[in-house]
């Protein structure tokens, strides 16, 4: 256990002064468990713009492409590590870590997620951090990150002005869920990490995160980005079906604290890189501020650019519980003080940002169905989307025993199975356009085509 190692003193030949980081500031690095997430892959990139080298690490084999090419030479993509397996931790700072190492543990499933499994949300978020804290000593690697969130604010804090102060001070005030019990379990390990053996660890308490990516995850503050996703599709501008009306899934009057993610970068790179001396608050933790609006705020700024958004409410049970829990608003106060950070997006402009790129990509998509939509009935079928395959996506050099149109049938069953939700032979506008957040045909393509072994084929492929 981890206490038991800190007992053991393996970290005692370290001090609290910080000097180590500016011995060597060519050595510093970073190592971020759980990269592949939406906060960890702009951290990745965020933390490579300043010069630092970056170990991108998260339990997936292969990690995004993208993610790699964000940070350029400076980074380092590693796979196949699960923050529950301390063994594939141990390997990872062994090979990177040291006592210049910075650590950012992102690994934690969202608020809904941990109410429907809490003992697999506690094995990760707590198991994981105490095995991230193992492996650190054992490499001499000081300086933990850890981002905590307004799910561990309860009924009893303050709803406006609200301090991560406020947590350390109320160690036993109820979060109200398992989620927000799971991140004060983190806390409790990192503050003996400090207290017992010279550790520097920082925790950013996050609001809801809003974005331009066109995929995210299921947590509670998330309606937001649903909404805005819906907004289009309501309207006829691309000449394609409309959606349904938006469900929103909370009380359309709760406030709830958000920021965008290029002001939370800023926020949690000024935190990392704070000198501890700076940082005046108990346990150095941060609230990172950003906007706060309630769902009818929103919908209001949603339809100065779609007047006609609608909406119903059907509430759902956890994530109006905990819209109902969380404050309304962050202290700003703290984190302008000591870290030199402010908020700059404020809601007209997140609105403006997040629709501006939903909308660009929903014309690039638009512009592939309606190619694809030979009989403009607004609906596709097995025949059209096969000749659009063979038509537009098989490329390049064919020989006379090995040609690309022999995976079309393949590429189109995938394709097929992916897109026939209903499995009647038919694809749907709505869920072309749903499937494409996270695809693309000429993906599927590159996919099949990289399934087939003969070698032949894997040389016409690349010319």
């Amino acid at each position: 256990m981890l206490s038991s190692l800190f007992r053991s003193g393996s970290l005692n030949r370290l001090n609290s002064s910080g000097a180590r980081y500016a011995s060597s500031e060519s050595a510093r690095k970073t190592i971020i468990i759980g990269a592949a997430g939406a906060v960890g892959k702009r951290l990745c990139k965020a933390i490579t713009d300043t010069g630092q080298r970056v170990i991108a690490s998260d339990r997936m084999e292969n990690l995004p492409g993208s993610l790699k090419r964000t940070m350029g030479e400076l980074g380092t993509c590693v796979g196949n590590v699960d923050v529950t397996d301390q063994e594939a931790l141990r390997r990872l700072f062994q090979e990177y870590g040291d006592e210049n190492t910075t650590v950012w543990n992102l690994a934690a499933p969202l608020s809904v997620e941990t109410a429907l499994d809490p003992a697999v949300a506690e094995a990760v978020t707590i198991g994981g951090m105490e095995k991230v804290l193992t492996a650190m000593s054992e490499v001499g690697a000081r300086r933990i990150c850890f981002t905590d969130s307004i799910g561990s604010f309860g009924s009893s804090s303050p709803r406006t002005n609200t301090t991560a102060r406020w947590l350390t001070e109320n160690p036993t005030q109820d979060p109200g869920s398992d989620y927000g019990r799971q991140k004060r379990g983190c806390r409790e390990l990192m503050s003996s990490f400090a207290s017992q053996h010279s550790g520097d660890p920082r925790f950013a308490v996050l609001p809801g995160v809003l974005h331009c990516n066109s995929v995210w995850g299921n947590g509670t503050t998330e309606y937001a980005l649903d909404a805005l996703l819906c907004a289009p599709h309501q309207a006829t501008r691309l000449g394609l079906p409309t959606g349904d009306a938006y469900v929103c899934p909370i009380d359309p009057d709760v406030r709830m604290p958000m920021v965008f993610v290029d002001d939370l970068m800023r926020g949690l790179v000024a935190l990392q890189e704070a000198e501890e001396e700076d940082l005046k608050e108990p346990e150095r933790g941060y609230c990172i501020p950003g906007l706060s609006f309630t769902p009818n705020e929103l919908f209001t700024e949603i339809r100065k650019h779609h007047p006609g958004f609608g909406f119903r409410v059907e509430l759902d049970s956890n994530m109006n519980k905990f819209a109902n829990l969380w404050p309304d608003e962050l202290s700003p106060t703290e984190a302008s003080r000591d870290l030199g950070y402010v908020a700059e997006i404020g809601l007209k402009a997140m609105v403006e940002k997040v629709l501006g790129a939903h909308e660009e990509r929903n014309v690039a998509t638009a512009e592939a169905f309606k190619s694809m939509d030979v009989e403009s009935d607004g609906v596709l079928d097995r025949l059209e989307i096969e000749y659009y395959v063979r038509r537009y996506l098989v490329r390049g050099r064919e020989s006379y025993g090995v040609t690309g149109q022999d995976e079309v049938t393949v590429i189109v069953d995938k394709l097929m199975e992916d897109l026939d939700t209903n499995m009647d032979g038919i694809v749907s506008w709505q869920t072309f356009s749903e499937w494409n957040r996270s695809n693309t045909l000429e993906g599927v393509v590159l996919m099949v085509k990289n399934s087939f072994d003969t070698p032949e084929f894997k040389v016409n492929k690349e010319m």
